[in-house]
């Protein structure tokens, strides 16, 4: 995870860049080690592009310049893997099956923890345990997010509420207590009910946060705090689609347990507590 994950972050937006900067990115993707020894117009005519688009890229990737860049990267570079996500072919055997989805797994979840911001951890924590109730809310597969966030945080006691439609959330959003939190869930960041929901929220004075892939999509420039997973590519559509639960389940749990390390001692008293009370429901019913 040492650079900040800088040709994760070059992969995620690459598709969604202007001309100028993708010739930039696509060159730094290839040619890494050549790119630390360079200057800011050195790359921009190795890369058929200019200066400019170089400073362009670094901060549309969140990197304060050319230098930050080449430093993080060299740090990277040491161990990175530029194997892609591996697609599973026709007729393809359990082994090479289960060694496949289990790189695809670590890469997504290896490259998402890179991206994400301590800083951000932490004041995304603190709104969770400042909000009276947190509504969540995601579709398709990051639904399955949604109520895994709900199920973890309600066993240590905070009240978390995964509405079974977008119609019941939008009630639930009008008549929201003070200091009530929206936490939207969308891999593309740009999924149309989820938007409107936190035009709503805004509304109505409800923060938000929102869990999406790194770059500048519709939902992480509406919502009030973000965190961002890397965005998969290079593989077959459902392993797309796994690949992007893998990433969004590591970052829930990493700001889950960021949250439950602040009231250690008590967590657990309540994870146990809760563990007890199912063994001893089971036996009954």
């Amino acid at each position: 995870m040492v650079g900040n994950n800088i040709l994760g972050r070059i992969r995620s937006v690459l598709d969604d860049l202007p001309n100028s900067e993708k010739k930039i990115g696509e060159y730094i993707l290839m040619h890494p080690e050549e790119t630390i020894k360079m200057t800011t117009a050195q790359l921009g005519e190795a890369a058929e592009s200019n200066s400019t688009a170089v400073i362009r890229l670094c901060n549309r990737i969140g990197i304060n310049g050319f230098t930050k860049l080449k430093v993080n990267l060299s740090a990277e570079i040491v161990s990175v893997d530029e194997a892609g996500y591996a697609e599973i072919k026709p007729e393809e055997n359990t082994y090479t099956i289960k060694n496949k989805l289990l790189g695809n797994a670590f890469k997504s979840m290896e490259e998402t923890l890179a991206l994400m911001d301590e800083d951000d951890l932490e004041r995304i924590t603190e709104l969770i345990y400042n909000a009276s109730i947190v509504y969540v809310y995601g579709v398709g597969a990051s639904r399955l997010v949604a109520e895994n966030i709900v199920q973890k945080w309600s066993r240590i006691g905070k009240t978390m509420i995964c509405p079974t439609d977008d119609h019941q959330l939008v009630a639930l959003l009008t008549a929201a207590p003070k200091n009530a939190l929206f936490f939207s869930v969308s891999s593309s960041g740009e999924t149309k009910e989820i938007i409107t929901l936190i035009k709503i929220a805004e509304k109505y004075h409800v923060k938000t946060i929102g869990l999406t892939q790194f770059g500048h999509n519709t939902l992480a420039q509406k919502v009030n705090y973000h965190l961002q997973t890397v965005k998969t590519q290079d593989a077959s559509a459902n392993s797309i689609v796994t690949n992007s639960l893998h990433a969004q389940i590591i970052a829930v749990d990493v700001l889950f347990y960021t949250y439950a390390s602040k009231d250690f001692n008590n967590v657990s008293e309540k994870i146990k507590r809760s563990r007890e009370e199912l063994v001893h429901y089971k036996r009954k019913v």
